[in-house]
């Protein structure tokens, strides 16, 4: 898998999560825009990720309109991938440290293990405004 890189070399990606393409219509929050304002031009999404939110449309409600209005942005914005990895987080760390991607979740317990294995995290703040730490 081939990623853009700024001159310094740094990658200029980011894996993202379920919970934050939800967010994206639960709480309007234009993830993709922000991710922008860091540099981040390319979105990539483990096949683990799609085919959740494949699952959650069959779901009701909010939900449903979440995860319909999430794949949809994942057509027009994002590359899907295939990993070789068991369920969504693996599949997202494993992109993540790979390619040196940003890992992008609400996930606290992901965050922390992305953290102590060096993978530079964004995650929403306050259903507001993106946070990126990087390492």
């Amino acid at each position: 898998m081939e990623v853009n890189r700024s001159r310094n070399n740094k990658v200029k990606c980011a894996v993202l999560d379920t919970n934050v393409l939800m967010y994206v219509f639960l709480y309007k929050i234009d993830v993709f825009s922000q991710l922008k304002e860091y540099g981040i031009d390319k979105f990539i999404i483990p096949v683990q990720v799609f085919e959740e939110l494949k699952t959650l449309e069959k779901s009701k409600g909010s939900e449903k309109r979440a995860a319909k209005f999430a794949l949809s942005l994942i057509r027009l914005n994002c590359e899907i991938v295939e990993v070789d990895a068991n369920g969504a987080d693996n599949a997202l760390m494993k992109i993540a440290k790979e390619c040196g991607c940003y890992l992008v979740t609400n996930d606290k317990t992901l965050r922390k293990k992305a953290r102590n294995n060096k993978i530079a995290v964004g995650y929403i703040r306050e259903l507001k405004k993106l946070e990126i730490e990087e390492f």
